[in-house]
């Protein structure tokens, strides 16, 4: 299966300049910024965030590299949802090499998808693995030099 990032993500689902807060406060404004540009519905947001709160609580999601992915796969989504969030400062989100988290990927998937939803997982890690590309999106101006960025990178790892 060939997975193409562009597929899930547009314009809408890039956040930039995230401000340092909390963890529970970054996940939170993803959210709201989701439901803003109508890709969740506002109804679900207690729900999706407790879901991914408690992946959190299992473990962080900051895998190190200055990367995170916070996720959760619920009923309420229909096709697989991908937010791109850039901190240029960085986050404090409990990462394993406690270094701060400068993007933040959230995943939200269709209970009913765990394969697809792991193989978009490990297609998001391999894409921002790349230490340059994190350096690179965190001095980017516009939500289009995002997706251009992700593209090419996308086809390096292929």
């Amino acid at each position: 299966m060939n997975i193409n990032i562009l597929d899930h993500l547009d314009k809408d689902g890039i956040i930039l300049r995230i401000k340092p807060k909390s963890k529970k406060i970054i996940i939170t404004s993803i959210i709201d910024h989701l439901i803003q540009k109508r890709k969740i519905d506002k109804k679900f947001k207690t729900d999706i965030l407790n879901s991914i709160l408690q992946r959190e609580d299992m473990g962080s999601t900051a895998i190190g590299s200055h990367i995170a992915f916070p996720h959760a796969r619920i009923n309420y989504v229909k096709d697989i949802i991908v937010c791109i969030g850039i901190s240029k400062e960085g986050i404090d989100f409990d990462s394993l090499d406690q270094e701060p988290v400068n993007v933040v990927a959230l995943l939200l998937s269709n209970q009913k998808e765990a394969g697809l939803h792991l193989k978009m997982l490990a297609f998001l890690a391999r894409i921002l693995r790349d230490k340059y590309l994190v350096q690179r999106l965190k001095c980017v101006k516009t939500e289009e030099e995002v997706l251009m960025l992700l593209n090419k990178q996308q086809e390096v790892v292929r």
